[in-house]
């Protein structure tokens, strides 16, 4: 969804969640937010716009859409929902050359592989052989985010829902979880681009811990006291999904991070 070519501008990349499984979230999430931002004054800050697909997990207990073993395109395992989006990210890239002038945005799980695009960045290229170019964004927006894997599992409201998905797209070996946590990255060393994070949760989110907001605070906390880098957090109304559903709240998002980067050029 690219927008007339404002060379100043920011692109806004998004991330769907859906527990890297959901067949009923894809892409088209992004829709509602969208129709929101073409009313908003800081629409003349965004240069284009594009929402990413990837790979899904297996999910065969579905209610009306179960995935079956022969389909390629739902029997992912880590990292291939991230080989996916920084593929996507690649392709923009060489098709718009907008460098680091991004936001990444993404909810829920979309959140956790958004910050694997700059932790796992170097693995890709050493393990799994990928010749990656891309410059990582300027700024991340995680709503409703997964960024502690373990301790989303134990605190999981409905047992064991966060087992089997979380198992489905990592495997059972709790380590890896660990390891391709968000938190565990280490941002001082490698996001040395960024300038702005904004973490948002959702009032009555029915699935996430305010909790893994805080624990992600909390990891980034010394990478936002390097250069005066910003981090805002936010408070949305309405259930896990309310936000992207309806648009408002992803709309509040970006005008958050829009703003901190605005703010963050003028001054420099």
């Amino acid at each position: 969804m690219a927008g007339e070519k404002k060379p100043s501008g920011y692109w806004v990349i998004f991330i769907h969640g859906g527990a890297w499984r959901d067949p009923d979230i894809d892409s088209a999430f992004a829709s509602a937010t969208v129709s929101e931002l073409r009313n908003s004054p800081l629409c003349r800050s965004v240069e284009g716009l594009a929402s990413l697909n990837y790979r899904l997990s297996p999910y065969t207990d579905h209610p009306t859409r179960p995935s079956a073993a022969d389909d390629c395109n739902r029997n992912a395992i880590h990292p291939d929902h991230l080989i996916d989006v920084v593929t996507g990210i690649e392709y923009l890239q060489r098709r718009f050359k907008f460098g680091n002038r991004y936001i990444l945005l993404g909810h829920s799980c979309g959140a956790t592989l958004a910050f694997q695009t700059i932790t796992e960045k170097l693995a890709l290229s050493e393990i799994h052989g990928m010749e990656l170019s891309y410059p990582f964004p300027q700024a991340i927006v995680g709503v409703a985010g997964l960024y502690d894997l373990v301790l989303l599992r134990d605190m999981d409201p409905e047992p064991p829902m966060c087992q089997k998905f979380l198992t489905s797209a990592f495997g059972s070996d709790e380590d890896i979880w660990k390891d391709q946590s968000p938190v565990s990255g280490d941002y001082q060393s490698l996001w040395s681009e960024g300038r702005a994070a904004v973490l948002a949760v959702c009032r009555e989110d029915e699935y996430v811990s305010p909790e893994q907001s805080n624990v992600m605070e909390n990891r980034l906390r010394p990478w936002v006291n390097q250069s005066g880098r910003m981090l805002k957090k936010l408070v949305l109304g309405g259930h896990h999904d309310d936000c992207w559903r309806l648009g408002h709240g992803l709309r509040t998002c970006i005008e958050e991070a829009l703003a901190l980067l605005l703010d963050k050029a003028e001054a420099e």
